[in-house]
């Protein structure tokens, strides 16, 4: 009898263990990937891009974008130089990989405003802001020169995983802002960088159309990078 006891205490327990793996199986069946996972859709090593400006007429802007994937880690820094606008500047990684010129200034204005380099450089999936985990969260805190300097320097790292969590999500805003796809993988390579904004006070005409409530002199573009892979000698602190 004890012996029958003893028995039906471990079918029991073997019972209890597996169901407790499949409840721990099921309930994180959406939670992060493992860390082989994320490198092969984010793609682990060295990237960058040169700045080439945009929009001559509102100010010459340059500067140099350094990305890094390692560890389950995205690290981005940027240097921007040029006037100081002593306004925040919107940096955006956009779905394409080409940057728009002046021959995309579609209606002749002199001017290639947001819309018209959306066309060319599709829609942008990760804001560089202060919360690259959301490519909501973070928008309106952008990095700005300080008073008498002619360049800003942008740093910022987040979770790999969380950040391609949250560009995996469901698209559901109309907006000028894109998802992955489902299978889609994070491919640095196959993207542009793009800066805006100039000074709040700077004269555009109103054919200059914006992004969104911005106004046009926050959301013209004033430099484009190609991102390719690598690390470049050139960039310096």
């Amino acid at each position: 009898m004890e012996l029958m006891c003893k028995k039906s205490w471990w079918v029991y327990a073997g019972l209890q263990m597996n169901l407790l793996c499949l409840l721990t199986l099921l309930s994180c069946g959406k939670g992060f990937k493992d860390d082989e996972e994320i490198q092969d859709e984010i793609g682990p090593g060295q990237y960058w891009a040169v700045l080439k400006p945009l929009n001559q007429k509102v100010g010459l802007y340059s500067g140099w974008v350094s990305l890094s994937v390692s560890d389950n880690q995205f690290w981005a820094r940027i240097k921007v130089h040029g006037p100081n606008t002593k306004n925040m500047h919107a940096q955006y990684i956009h779905l394409n990989d080409a940057c728009p010129d002046m021959e995309d200034d579609l209606n002749r204005d002199g001017y290639l405003d947001f819309r018209e380099a959306h066309h060319i450089a599709g829609p942008i999936l990760v804001p560089l802001d202060s919360n690259l985990n959301s490519q909501l969260k973070g928008l309106n805190d952008f990095p700005k020169m300080k008073m008498k300097n002619t360049f800003y320097y942008y740093s910022e790292a987040c979770n790999s995983s969380r950040m391609l969590s949250d560009l995996k999500q469901e698209d559901t805003y109309d907006d000028m802002m894109s998802k992955l796809g489902r299978y889609e993988k994070l491919n640095f390579t196959k993207r542009v960088i793009i800066i805006y904004g100039t000074s709040e006070d700077r004269f555009l005409p109103a054919s200059v159309s914006s992004f969104e409530v911005y106004p046009s002199q926050a959301s013209i573009p004033i430099a484009c990078g190609e991102i390719i892979e690598g690390q470049s000698e050139e960039i310096n602190l």
